[in-house]
C-alpha cells in the first residue's frame, strides 16, 4: 500500500475510529469514496448488509511515469532536482515559484532545502499524493491551497518552513528570507499585524531570525489579540524579540529599550 499523505490518514483515523473497521478495508472504502468520509461510511456499512462487493482497487501511481517525469526537471550534473529544474517544475505546472501552493507541495514532498528536490523526495511526495503526471498534480492544488485553511495543517506547514528555508550548513534563517516566508504564509491566513512586525525588524532588528523566534510568532498571533491588551495574561513567556515588538506598538511605534 502506497504512503498516504498527511490529509488521508487523518481521514482514515477518522474513519476506523468510527467504524472500527480493519485498516485495508477502510482504505478500500474511503479511496472508492473518493475520500469523502460520509460516503466511505455509507458505502462500508451497506456493504456490510449485501452481497460481497468488489471494491475498486486504488488508483495506480506509475513508478515508470514518475521516473520519467523526474529526469525531465532533473540537473544533468546531479541525481537532484535544482533550481532551473524546480522552475522548469513551476511552469509546467502553471504556478508562480512564489506559489504559497509550492510551500504545501514541498511539505508534502519532505523536502529539505528551498528550490531542489531529491529523486526520493520527489518520487515519494508525488506517490503520496497518488500523481504521475503534471495533469493529475495540477488536479491536486486547489485541494493542496486549501490545507493552509485548516489551522492544524498551517501549523504543520509553518514550522516545515523554518528548515526548509534555512540555507545549507545554517542554524539560524537570514531576516530577508524570513520576512519574505512570512509575507507568503500569512498571505493565506492573514495576520492584522504583519506590516507593523516586518517595519519592526527592519528598523530595530536586521539580524537573522532563530528557530524559537519563528516558532513562538505563530502562538503569539494565535494567543494575542491584535490590539495586544491581553498581552501579559497570554501566559507565555514569549521570546525577547516579541517583548520588544509590543513595547514598539505601545509606545507609538517607539522602542525605547532596544536591545541592538
Amino acid at each position: 500500500m502506497h504512503r498516504l499523505d498527511r490529509q488521508s490518514k487523518e481521514k482514515l483515523e477518522q474513519f476506523v475510529a468510527i467504524t472500527n473497521a480493519p485498516e485495508k478495508m477502510a482504505v478500500r472504502c474511503l479511496q472508492a469514496a473518493d475520500w469523502s468520509i460520509e460516503a466511505a461510511i455509507e458505502f462500508y456499512y451497506q456493504s456490510m448488509h449485501q452481497a460481497p462487493v468488489q471494491v475498486p482497487a486504488p488508483p495506480h501511481t506509475s513508478q515508470t511515469a514518475l521516473q520519467q517525469l523526474f529526469r525531465r526537471y532533473q540537473d544533468p550534473h546531479s541525481d537532484m532536482i535544482l533550481a532551473e529544474g524546480v522552475g522548469l517544475f513551476c511552469e509546467d505546472l502553471q504556478v508562480n515559484p512564489e506559489d504559497q501552493v509550492m510551500l504545501v507541495l514541498s511539505w508534502h514532498f519532505n523536502a529539505a532545502t528551498m528550490c531542489e528536490f531529491s529523486r526520493d523526495e520527489f518520487v515519494k511526495g508525488m506517490t503520496s499524493l497518488r500523481c504521475d503526471s503534471i495533469r493529475k498534480l495540477q488536479q491536486k492544488l486547489p485541494g493542496l491551497r486549501a490545507e493552509l485553511q485548516d489551522d492544524k495543517k498551517f501549523k504543520e506547514v509553518y514550522n516545515f518552513t523554518y528548515s526548509f528555508g534555512l540555507d545549507k550548513g545554517k542554524k539560524c534563517m537570514p531576516q530577508d528570507t524570513a520576512v519574505a516566508l512570512w509575507r507568503l504564509l500569512f498571505s493565506a491566513k492573514p495576520w492584522p499585524l504583519l506590516d507593523a512586525w516586518c517595519e519592526f525588524l527592519e528598523q530595530h532588528h536586521n539580524r537573522a531570525i532563530s528557530k524559537d523566534t519563528w516558532i513562538q510568532l505563530l502562538d503569539f498571533c494565535r494567543a494575542v489579540r491584535q490590539d495586544l491588551s491581553n498581552f501579559e495574561e497570554s501566559g507565555s513567556a514569549w521570546p525577547y524579540l516579541l517583548d520588544d515588538f509590543v513595547e514598539y506598538m505601545r509606545n507609538g511605534k517607539v522602542l525605547l529599550n532596544a536591545r541592538n
